[in-house]
């Protein structure tokens, strides 16, 4: 279900949507709908990630908060310049705890 919205944007911002609705040959609104969807997408996928940085939520919690799998949160941190701690020494010693 969708409902009417008023907002107000600069006209330089109108006249590039206007450019890719007769780029993409769709009406304006269906264009604004799109490019908020893309923004909202991207603004989660940003917060998850902030928000594991700084340990508030886990790598399964910030994949859940950014809507992706955690296959593809692992892709995004990597994109973002994320580099774990976990070392091949941490891997080489949980694997002898658990034999």
């Amino acid at each position: 279900m969708t409902q009417p919205m008023g907002i107000r944007l600069p006209k330089e911002v109108l006249d590039k949507i206007e450019k890719i609705s007769k780029n993409e040959m769709e009406d304006r609104s269906t264009v604004i709908r799109k490019l908020v969807l893309i923004g909202y997408k991207e603004f989660m996928k940003k917060k998850a990630f902030e928000e594991y940085l700084k340990g508030n939520v886990s790598f399964s919690k910030a994949a859940e908060i950014a809507g992706m799998s955690l296959w593809e949160m692992e892709k995004y941190l990597i994109s973002q310049g994320y580099k774990s701690e976990y070392s091949i020494e941490d891997l080489e010693k949980e694997i002898k705890l658990l034999n």
